[in-house]
């Protein structure tokens, strides 16, 4: 029985969103012809939506017997069947391109679609921000207050590299991010203040392209607040306040440029002379941590270690050692 079009449509774009979670983002041939849905796979193909790749698969399964195993080989014979395969059972058995390679999604075309569907192109072109991970499809504005939009796959493995692109390309806050995770997978990393939104949850495959519905909820309120018992000096620099039990305290300009100081020595050391000198001291005025914490003590006994000989030091699970 042959499924409706517009239900193979939205099924198409969940499994689209799990291969773009994989790292391979490779879908076997046997997969799809054992899946009992191939002409699913092959709707998909049709619209552009899947490709077969390059790769050529290293053993399928006979698609004559299904039991034997066999290696697809180039052969010269018609452009339809490019490939064959021995089979103990079944002998020389002629194979299409897709009965050979592995099929894949394409996030780069997936990103052009999205940026179609949004009204972007042609106005700005799409732009490889981290190879395979995040793409910049252009800016929206909405309520009078400019949005740059992304598309990231992978967030929660690839986290770290992302906000390292972001921080450099907008504001937090500012940003819009298309993703094919679930917004809670990144809860508790460097990108759980980012305004994440699914792509399930705003776009509808038709035809070639993506229909783009409801991203305007999303941006007319607050992004899902993430509980989190983080600890963290993640957001020192964008927000002057420091994470403990997940909890935001803000920072006093002498607090952040102690610990901007110590942060800078990537987990070294720091005497209190220099810390003098860092923080703008008078020469000669001696320097007393109680002067600069009397209301930040639980961030000093949180993140800070000290000797008895005037050296201070950012405790090392504190220490970000590279920094993008």
């Amino acid at each position: 029985m042959n499924e409706p079009v517009a239900v193979m449509n939205d099924q198409g774009l969940a499994e689209i969103c799990r291969l773009l979670e994989r790292n391979d983002m490779l879908i076997s041939p046997d997969a799809i012809w054992l899946s009992s849905r191939p002409g699913f796979y092959g709707h998909l193909l049709a619209l552009d939506a899947i490709a077969v790749s390059r790769q050529r698969a290293l053993d399928i399964l006979c698609p004559d017997c299904g039991t034997e195993s066999m290696r697809p080989q180039p052969y010269s014979a018609p452009a339809s069947q490019p490939y064959r395969g021995h089979c103990p059972e079944c002998g020389w058995v002629e194979l299409t391109n897709e009965q050979a390679h592995y099929w894949q999604v394409q996030p780069a075309k997936l990103a052009k679609w999205l940026s179609v569907g949004l009204g972007l192109a042609p106005r700005y072109a799409v732009e490889t921000v981290v190879d395979n991970v995040l793409w910049r499809l252009g800016e929206i504005e909405h309520r009078r207050r400019r949005h740059t939009v992304f598309f990231a796959r992978r967030l929660n493995a690839m986290s770290e590299q992302v906000v390292a692109k972001l921080t450099q390309l907008v504001a937090p806050g500012a940003e819009v991010i298309i993703t094919s995770d679930d917004p809670a997978s990144p809860a508790g990393t460097a990108l759980s203040d980012r305004l994440l939104i699914p792509l399930r949850a705003i776009a509808h495959i038709r035809k070639a392209g993506l229909v783009i519905e409801n991203l305007e909820a999303y941006l007319t309120r607050p992004a899902p607040v993430q509980e989190s018992a983080e600890t963290s000096l993640r957001l020192m620099h964008t927000q002057r306040v420091a994470l403990i039990d997940g909890q935001a305290i803000d920072l006093s300009p002498q607090v952040y440029l102690f610990l901007k100081i110590l942060e800078d020595a990537d987990g070294d050391e720091v005497h209190k002379r220099r810390i003098a000198e860092g923080l703008g001291l008078e020469p000669g005025a001696t320097f007393r941590t109680a002067d600069i914490f009397k209301r930040h003590k639980q961030v000093y006994t949180t993140f800070v270690g000290k000797d008895d000989k005037g050296h201070y030091w950012l405790k090392p699970e504190f220490v970000i050692l590279e920094r993008g």
